[in-house]
């Protein structure tokens, strides 16, 4: 007899091991764990003896990511002043170019139309950019206006320089992706020396040197999985990054650490487990954008389109400070089940859940995953020292040292995610709200729609999910009466597919560019637009692909409810 949800965390709770975890990150923390490096190998060499130690069967995935290492950095003042900086990944190399500096003064701006937009960039032409926007859409946009360079300008307080990147390719880029890819020198530099090089600029002009080395080449690396069935053919994935900037300790050595002692809990009871669960440790994540969760969902398509049930990701657990935790999901399991987990392992009351992000190794939208989590560990309001996502401004910095590890949270974070888990698990019909994940999507459009001028209109959007949902209201209870392999099925094809279509926005078989994405961003990206602030040749692409983007989520849905129709009729046959 297969025991319950409850049942199953007692007794994984009960595995988890906190002075061995300890140890665990304390090893991980001797390696500079960078993707295909030596550090990087070591880790995986060390995790599989861990594994084989605990006769814990695994599989090893060798891949060829496109990686990019920064090596030098450094912006000489025409003085010799010579400011530290740190290069973006995927930067372009330069030896003493030479560039008159501009300040990017729009970007302490919000809201600009698209006219300011042109002008803001049309003044880059020939300079080098110093500006308090970052990022690889940012980064694309300078080097398309004919930008020197780029320099932007880190937010926390204290001299911290946090690592950056300026791909906006998902993974290795295809053939058509990569004409970006290293073309333009960037780097970033502390807030302290990004504020005196606007008070000098106040001053005088400058003309600055910029000096970059990197490493960027297709490298060889190792991921590692673990692979544990259950009773049905379904399976949870839960996984991590191991690759590092420095020791990593709490991004991400202490997610490391839980992962494996995830592998040794649900190894030693798996006869207990109704679905499986998959532990991956995946590179690439920093250093690669991605491609190393990118390659595997490429790799293993098939298989994650039809088992993969759940999908929970570890990042920056551990960490000092972060007393603090948020719910950072799709929100189809409901808004009751991570708050009452964040209610139990923190003591306060959750607050409102933060829509999935584009990012941290999110690479698994056109496999139709119904349960996607990754829970946020950040400080309180009132102790929050920087922006930056981690209990402090350690993040991407030197500074992520052994020092930064809280035990007690370390812990916390483990028993979260393993409860979070186990609900999955074991529940004979997986914890999906699909009624009200439609009430969600619609309440995204509705927000978008009081941002549109009158020439777009989500009118025919609106009345698709209203339908949708009139017809699968019935449908959920008669889901719970199905055995778990096909309700499982049947919860992949409709709330799967409710997800791919709010968080991604292309097909299921390629990757969105890694570029800042919000549910619907496509439509949103009409907000605000109108035929006087925007230049007639945007507006008329904008209105094209906000065009499209409605296309493919009525044409999805009619399809999808055609295709269970279907389904249930060949059930009940």
């Amino acid at each position: 007899m297969m025991i319950d949800t409850k049942e199953l965390f007692s007794i994984i709770e009960k595995s988890i091991n906190l002075p061995r975890m300890v140890s665990d990150v304390h090893s991980i923390a001797q390696w500079h764990r960078y993707t295909g490096e030596p550090g990087g190998e070591a880790f995986v060499d060390w995790l599989l003896s861990e594994l084989d130690n605990a006769m814990i069967p695994y599989s090893v995935e060798t891949y060829e990511p496109y990686c990019s290492l920064p090596l030098e950095a450094e912006l000489i003042l025409p003085e010799g002043t010579v400011v530290k900086a740190i290069a973006d990944v995927y930067s372009r190399s330069v030896d003493n170019l030479a560039g008159d500096l501009i300040f990017d003064e729009s970007s302490l701006k919000h809201d600009l139309n698209d006219y300011q937009e042109v002008e803001r960039f049309a003044s880059f032409k020939g300079k080098i950019v110093l500006s308090y926007s970052s990022g690889g859409a940012f980064a694309e946009k300078v080097y398309l206006a004919g930008g020197k360079g780029l320099i932007h300008i880190n937010p926390s307080k204290g001299g911290y320089i946090h690592h950056h990147t300026d791909g906006t390719e998902w993974g290795n880029p295809v053939s058509s992706q990569h004409q970006f890819l290293g073309q333009l020198p960037a780097a970033g530099i502390s807030l302290e020396d990004g504020e005196a090089l606007i008070g000098k600029l106040k001053e005088c002009p400058l003309s600055v040197n910029m000096s970059i080395k990197m490493d960027t080449a297709v490298k060889k690396s190792r991921m590692v999985v673990v692979d544990i069935p259950g009773r049905s053919s379904s399976f949870v994935m839960i996984n991590g990054h191991y690759d590092s900037w420095y020791e990593g300790v709490t991004d991400n050595a202490a997610a490391d650490a839980i992962l494996l002692e995830y592998a040794r809990a649900f190894w030693a009871h798996r006869n207990e487990m109704n679905r499986g669960v998959r532990i991956c440790w995946w590179s690439g994540h920093s250093d690669a954008r991605y491609a190393g969760s990118a390659w595997y969902c490429d790799n293993h398509y098939q298989e994650l389109n039809r088992y993969c049930v759940g999908n929970i990701n570890l990042d920056l657990c551990g960490c000092k400070l972060s007393r603090q935790i948020r719910a950072r999901t799709t929100l189809m399991e409901g808004a009751e089940l991570s708050a009452g987990l964040i209610r139990k392992y923190t003591g306060m009351q959750a607050k409102h859940y933060i829509p999935m992000i584009r990012g941290a190794d999110m690479s698994f939208w056109g496999v139709r995953i119904p349960i996607v989590m990754m829970f946020k560990y950040e400080p309180v309001d009132e102790e929050r020292v920087s922006m930056v996502p981690s209990g402090g401004p350690w993040w991407h910095t030197d500074q992520d040292t052994i020092d930064k590890l809280d035990e007690s949270i370390l812990l916390r974070d483990a028993l979260i995610n393993a409860e979070f888990a186990c609900t999955l698990i074991n529940a004979h019909t997986l914890p999906v709200k699909m009624s009200d994940f439609l009430s969600e999507m619609l309440s995204f459009l509705h927000a978008i729609e009081r941002g549109l001028s009158a020439d777009f209109n989500l009118y025919a959007t609106l009345d698709c999910i209203e339908q949708f949902r009139t017809f699968l209201l019935p449908l959920e209870d008669k889901i719970k009466a199905l055995d778990t392999e096909n309700s499982d099925r049947l919860i992949k094809q409709i709330a799967g597919e409710l997800i791919r279509l709010t968080y991604s926005q292309g097909s299921p078989y390629a990757m969105d560019r890694a570029v800042a994405y919000e549910p619907f961003g496509v439509l949103k990206r009409a907000c605000g637009k109108t035929r006087e602030n925007t230049p007639a040749d945007s507006y008329v692409f904008c209105m094209t692909e906000f065009k499209r983007a409605q296309n493919r989520i009525e044409g999805q849905l009619l399809a999808l409810q055609e295709l269970i129709e279907l389904r249930l009729n060949g059930i009940h046959e």
